[in-house]
């Protein structure tokens, strides 16, 4: 790896009827025919009664078993906005399928994913009026079986920032008011691709509440808003919202996952390149190291994104139906003003994503000095050129 600042890129390769007749019989009478009569008006014929499934809901709660089973009938439940053309195409068939539902938390709210053969349903509690409990409502997924094989997880780019803030919390220190020691925007292009951006965390950028600093800076300024409103200043990105966890939440969040797996590109000391499932420990120690890396806080930065890399590997090969288990066992480390329904269809798109179409990268930022004497790296045009490249939610070679 070239021990000079420059752009760490990666591009990642792929890991993972019947048909109706109808029959009309006509009868005829040997008899005479009668004498004719004053005609009769004919009578209206009968609309067909249309075909729905017969749908098996399991122990799931009851609420949830009503809006599924409605959807698979075509009745009209409660959707989301991401889900117009979905509502309008989607036909019914006779037989039966079998719903299973795996429900979790994000953000305070309850979230629930259900599938059923190649079926995915998103579904949110969505909170109504305080006199009424939530109503559950269906917020994205695909359904081949009811001819909607392009999924209804919204259009167009979208990015979240992921921040790991540099707390010692163990010493009173807050998350939410310490330096970001990570800071990856990840990103869907809403056709299948994606991306992660590394952001070197001595990046020169304009601070939300006026001044400069450096970009890691941002969170003791302004809090997990500010340092949002620093990362869309430097790459004029918007983004949905933040991520926030500190060290004790990273290492719970791999404690909880049964460790971290990943293909690590170069070994970083007691850590050997290849796969491997990282400890918390070792974990913490992989995304924090840069002094023994020939790149410093670029490499780090990059290695950052490998463990994001390896969080989505581990929650693609358990399918979709782990994504709600996924994100109830992050929900309760981490800081967020992302809604649930905005992170259930964005980390969705991790089963309908193209992977050779998902990129890596950290920009090439040069070395420079502050006008207070700082050492620090510039946001300049080769940098910009990443951010250019991401607007669309996914790296180009």
């Amino acid at each position: 790896m070239d021990s000079s600042p420059h752009l760490l890129r990666r591009r990642l390769m792929p890991l993972a009827g019947g048909l109706a007749s109808l029959s009309l019989v006509l009868a005829g009478c040997s008899a005479p025919a009668p004498a004719p009569q004053e005609s009769e008006a004919p009578s209206a014929t009968a609309s067909p009664t249309p075909e729905v499934p017969d749908v098996a809901t399991g122990d799931m709660p009851r609420e949830l078993a009503e809006l599924i089973v409605g959807w698979y009938q075509g009745a009209d439940v409660p959707t989301g906005g991401r889900l117009d053309s979905a509502v309008s195409s989607r036909t019914t068939s006779s037989g039966s399928l079998t719903v299973e539902a795996e429900l979790g938390t994000w953000n305070g709210e309850e979230i629930a994913v259900l599938t059923s053969g190649d079926d995915v349903s998103l579904a949110v509690a969505v909170e109504g009026d305080a006199e009424e409990p939530p109503v559950w409502t269906i917020v994205g997924g695909w359904w081949p079986s009811q001819g909607i094989d392009m999924p209804a997880l919204g259009e167009g780019a979208r990015h979240i920032l992921f921040v790991g803030a540099d707390a010692r919390e163990k010493e009173g220190e807050l998350i939410t008011s310490t330096r970001a020691d990570a800071l990856q925007v990840v990103g869907v292009d809403g056709m299948g691709g994606g991306g992660i951006v590394g952001i070197p965390r001595d990046l020169w950028v304009p601070l939300a509440g006026g001044g400069e600093a450096k970009i890691n800076a941002a969170l003791v300024f302004g809090g997990p808003e500010g340092q949002q409103q620093a990362v869309t200043n430097a790459s004029e990105i918007e983004l949905d919202g933040y991520v926030l966890t500190g060290f004790l939440g990273f290492q719970s969040i791999v404690e909880d996952s049964g460790g971290l797996s990943l293909d690590a590109p170069v070994r970083v000391k007691d850590v050997p390149a290849g796969d491997v499932v990282l400890n918390p420990v070792d974990a913490l120690m992989y995304v924090r190291e840069r002094k023994t890396l020939p790149g410093g806080d670029f490499d780090r930065s990059f290695h950052q994104g490998v463990a994001l890399l390896g969080f989505g590997a581990r929650a693609l090969l358990d399918g979709p139906g782990a994504l709600a288990r996924s994100l109830a066992v992050v929900d309760p480390h981490v800081h967020t003003n992302v809604s649930a329904e905005d992170m259930l269809t964005f980390a969705a798109w991790l089963y309908r994503a193209d992977l050779s179409k998902v990129g890596h990268a950290v920009p090439p930022a040069p070395f420079g000095t502050s006008s207070d004497g700082q050492s620090i790296l510039v946001n300049d045009d080769g940098v910009q050129a990443v951010f250019d490249d991401f607007a669309d939610g996914r790296l180009d070679d």
